[in-house]
């Protein structure tokens, strides 16, 4: 029996967030660029593991464009979401004061709901350069993943993590 549930991806413009679906689903990455408008819905069904054993998880995946909260229409697009996942580059300074507003929105929507964290673009930074966002994890929970979209790195973990999280909690 497969289980299906509503996630969101979300952060600000072209911090990868059409790229790390593609690289989950298709493992696959482009280098042409295409600002998403409105929203995208992807479906990616994968194994997840749980304290309970194995899940069939279907995924039902939005894909919001960069759109500031407080729209109606990026509103709508969240509501019914069981988790979230809120993405920022990694090579820009103000990364971590964006995806606190994306985190503390969507809590605010839907308190309660799990979100989980990726800097993405890592592969541009040396590791010992990579952003430290505890602040993130500490004010919000969940987990914070490092991901190149690019090469791969960390993705199927991501997607993983959020999975298991909104399994656990059942929302």
């Amino acid at each position: 029996m497969a289980l299906a549930k509503k996630l969101c991806l979300l952060g600000d413009f072209s911090v990868g967030k059409t790229s790390l679906i593609r690289r989950y689903i298709h493992d696959d990455f482009s280098l042409d660029y295409r600002a998403t408008v409105g929203v995208q819905i992807h479906q990616h069904k994968d194994d997840i593991e749980t304290g309970q054993g194995v899940v069939r998880f279907v995924q039902v995946i939005w894909d919001i464009e960069g759109s500031r909260f407080g729209e109606e229409l990026v509103t709508n697009y969240i509501l019914g979401s069981a988790g979230a996942l809120v993405i920022g580059d990694a090579t820009r300074a103000d990364a971590i004061p964006s995806m606190t507003s994306h985190a503390r929105a969507f809590l605010d929507l839907l308190p309660g709901r799990p979100v989980v964290f990726a800097m993405n673009k890592s592969d541009l930074l040396a590791e010992d350069e990579w952003p430290q966002a505890d602040e993130l994890v500490d004010s919000f929970g969940g987990e914070l993943v490092y991901t190149s979209a690019l090469t791969g790195y960390g993705v199927r973990s991501l997607f993983h993590a959020l999975g298991r999280r909104v399994l656990e909690i059942g929302a």
